[in-house]
């Protein structure tokens, strides 16, 4: 592990984050391993935008092989509404650079705008999924917490998580019975449960 700190906040480097995207970048022929890395950066720019106009900063951001997670100081929480919006800030950036991009594309079509255009089209909407580790079961979480007792809403985002992800794998399953190659719903499905048990109970 490699640290770094930037001002108050530090930065840390796994080695599987960076065996990921080493290869990543270096099996990929086709340009959207790049144009992920974009999307995915821009992702977490608009989390860290949302928590310094909050007045919420950051303390650790952990560069793993499950991706980024950015820890906040938590003697500076603004409250469940301010982790609503911090927690949708990632993908509504990358739904912002979506639509920014779209009439670009529509006046001066290219394959990278393309590629840029799907790739942050795909990151909006899975983190936008009701389930726990996503950005969306983050939101979800934190909104049920601003009515209800934190058990509940920890045992209510456990359960919308779970009957997400069900239909999901059953629908990768059967899409991998009818294709015999496409298994990236599957995948994406196991990923996604995976997390949520490596991460059970962690919200934020």
């Amino acid at each position: 592990m490699i640290g770094l700190r930037i001002g108050g906040c530090r930065l840390e480097f796994h080695f599987g984050f960076a065996a990921a995207a080493a290869f990543l970048l270096l099996a990929d022929r086709s340009g959207i391993g790049i144009a992920g890395a974009a999307a995915a950066i821009l992702h977490e720019l608009g989390h860290l935008l949302c928590m310094k106009w909050l007045g919420v900063p950051a303390v650790r951001i952990k560069c793993g092989i499950f991706g980024l997670e950015i820890l906040e100081e938590k003697r500076a929480c603004k409250g469940y509404l301010a982790d609503v919006c911090i927690a949708l800030a990632g993908p509504c950036a990358n739904a912002a650079a979506f639509f920014l991009l779209l009439p670009i594309q529509w006046l001066f079509p290219s394959e990278l705008v393309s590629r840029l255009l799907g790739v942050n089209a795909v990151l909006a909407a899975f983190h936008l999924l009701p389930v726990e580790p996503l950005d969306g079961g983050q939101a979800l979480y934190a909104a049920l917490c601003r009515r209800l007792p934190v058990s509940t809403a920890e045992r209510l985002t456990s359960a919308i998580s779970f009957l997400t992800l069900l239909p999901l794998g059953i629908l990768g399953f059967l899409v991998l019975l009818r294709s015999h190659y496409n298994f990236t719903l599957l995948l994406v499905s196991g990923y996604l449960m995976l997390m949520m048990l490596l991460k059970r109970g962690r919200y934020y």
